[in-house]
């Protein structure tokens, strides 16, 4: 029987069910980098012999439910829980890096899941009791703790989870902060920074592009209840941060190097063509093709070309790995 570990890689992020490679820098020990108006899914496995919940907050902001994920149970999360809408990944840029500029974004792009382990109570209860519980097809959603910090409305007319007080509170503030954040100028600077001078003005004036996880095209991941007790304390954490494809390191060793934009192969840089799927190449120096990170395989099932990478066959459903 596996037994729990902080080490333990529960969540990743892909895109059509392609896990994308992760990276680290001195702030986040994972990270994945998307462009503009990409469409992900949360992938969530269970290797544990016990079921388990988990709550997500993306950007700074829960989900409102919570996910259950049974025993070697893999889910592909892919929309939100209570709107039919799939994750997008959407850029902006902003102006200026000074110190109000960074605490407003720090949170963009940042999705934090948490491990709750089911309850199996001997004696005297010590576990939050979750009365309202959404979930789609076979994916098990539960909302809030009913003795939590924050009161959730559960209309089962609808099936939509309506924000109580305190989150309605959070959203006003987040609205609130971010725009004054947004019309911080010279002035704000002048106040509550550094002087004025040719150096504050040079910082204002550079610009960083960020991104948060917005709506996307409508979902048909569906959803049904259920009624689990839960342990108080989460036993897990996990913390992915995705960044923009702007701020990905480019490596010296990447630069004189060619890829084929089909298959991903790294080539000689005299081909035309590659000796491997026959495409055309065309070469493109400093821009490392996503399709390094995979080969493409056929589907052993139905025989179409799928990545390597892919844990089950986006053509057939079925189980590759």
């Amino acid at each position: 029987m596996k037994v729990a570990s902080t080490n333990d890689v529960l969540a990743k992020i892909a895109i059509n069910k392609s896990l994308l490679k992760e990276y680290s820098n001195s702030e986040y020990s994972r990270i994945v980098y998307m462009s503009d108006n990409s469409e992900f899914q949360i992938q969530i496995f269970n290797p544990y012999s016990y079921t388990f919940g988990v709550d997500i907050t993306i950007d700074n902001k829960s989900l409102g439910n919570r996910l259950i994920v049974k025993p070697g149970e893999r889910v592909w999360l892919e929309r939100y829980f209570t709107e039919a809408r799939k994750f997008k990944f959407s850029t902006y840029e902003v102006s200026g890096t000074n110190r109000e500029v960074k605490e407003a974004i720090a949170k963009n792009g940042e999705i934090e899941l948490r491990f709750y382990r089911e309850d199996e109570p001997i004696g005297l209860q010590t576990t939050y009791i979750h009365n309202y519980i959404y979930q789609p097809y076979n994916y098990k959603l539960y909302s809030n703790d009913c003795f939590g910090s924050s009161i959730n409305y559960c209309d089962a007319n609808i099936g939509s989870l309506n924000a109580g007080i305190s989150d309605a509170t959070s959203v006003t503030s987040a609205c609130y902060n971010n725009v004054l954040t947004s019309s911080l100028g010279l002035d704000e600077l002048k106040k509550n920074d550094t002087p004025i001078n040719a150096s504050n003005k040079k910082i204002l004036s550079k610009s960083i592009e960020t991104g948060r996880v917005e709506k996307g095209s409508y979902s048909n991941q569906q959803f049904e209840t259920l009624n689990i007790n839960f342990e108080y304390w989460a036993f897990h954490t996990e913390t992915i941060k995705i960044l923009p494809e702007s701020q990905k390191p480019i490596h010296k060793n990447d630069l004189q190097k060619q890829y084929c934009s089909n298959c991903g192969r790294k080539l000689n840089l005299k081909y035309k063509y590659c000796p491997y799927c026959g495409a055309k190449v065309d070469f493109c120096p400093n821009n490392k093709p996503q399709q390094k990170d995979y080969v493409i395989e056929k589907c052993p099932y139905c025989g179409r070309n799928v990545r390597s990478t892919m844990m089950e066959c986006p053509h057939c459903g079925e189980i590759l790995r």
